[in-house]
């Protein structure tokens, strides 16, 4: 072979090479520059998945464990903390989260199940009032739909506002629905394997509990203040019972008799 022969050779091999790279990555990138083009995969392995509008809006992440977004942005402002979880997140027309779906499982070396998995939306610009919970935990477990009160101001201007408060401040702008969540209805199973329906007031306050299980079926009634005033039920012994208690938890009559 002539040296000409050789350098001809060695020039065709850098061509194809040349375009034995290009030709895949130009496809690639034809298939991934249409984006109205449907596109089909059979499978796809991915650690995290954003669906933005055209404009980068964000609008639903889908993510492992590892990047999964931690603390929440509201006007602006973040708030940090923690979120070991995989699951998927949504978010509204300002790119602000409001709500998601977050889970997870294991058991130690003792056997012991640790677990549990919460779907939750959101108020505008606040946190959870619509909930569904599971959490398993010691060998006991619960699951529920919970509906809470959230405040009318955002998240963010809520823990400026109240972030030099006394605990005593902050316990009073909670029971007036301006600070955290106020619980209203919860429907589901206890960690004593109980079935509960709970209602609340406007403050929090338990003002009806109706629980089932094996032992009894009861409906209390509570009075502004959380103290339990008219029971009504089934006991243990199948007996129907009707109690009418006073402010101290002792047996009264009705009213008027």
């Amino acid at each position: 072979m002539t040296v000409q022969q050789l350098a001809r050779d060695v020039k065709f091999l850098k061509a194809y090479a040349l375009a034995a790279t290009l030709l895949p990555v130009t496809g690639l990138l034809f298939a991934f520059g249409k984006p109205d083009k449907p596109v089909r995969f059979g499978e796809i392995s991915v650690e995290r998945l954003n669906l933005v509008e055209r404009d980068g809006t964000v609008k639903m992440i889908l993510s492992n464990q590892e990047r999964f977004p931690q603390g929440v942005t509201i006007d602006g402002k973040h708030l940090d903390y923690k979120r070991p979880h995989p699951g998927m997140l949504f978010y509204n027309a300002k790119g602000e989260e409001c709500g998601g779906l977050i889970f997870d499982g294991n058991r130690d070396q003792d056997g012991k199940v640790s677990a549990g998995g919460h779907f939750s939306l959101d108020r505008f610009g606040q946190d959870q009032v619509v909930a569904l919970n599971y959490q398993e935990q010691g060998g006991f477990y619960k699951a529920g739909l919970t509906f809470n009160d959230a405040p009318e101001e955002s998240t963010t201007a809520v823990a400026e506002k109240y972030k030099a408060a006394t605990p005593e401040q902050k316990q009073q702008a909670q029971k007036d629905g301006k600070l955290g969540l106020q619980t209203r209805l919860f429907v589901g199973t206890t960690a004593g394997r109980s079935s509960a329906l709970i209602m609340a007031d406007q403050r929090g306050e338990t003002r009806m509990m109706l629980v089932a299980n094996t032992e009894q079926s009861t409906l209390d009634f509570q009075d502004s203040q959380g103290r339990t005033r008219l029971s009504i039920g089934v006991d243990k012994n199948n007996q129907p019972m009707l109690r009418f208690l006073d402010e101290n938890g002792q047996p009264s009559k009705p009213a008027g008799q």
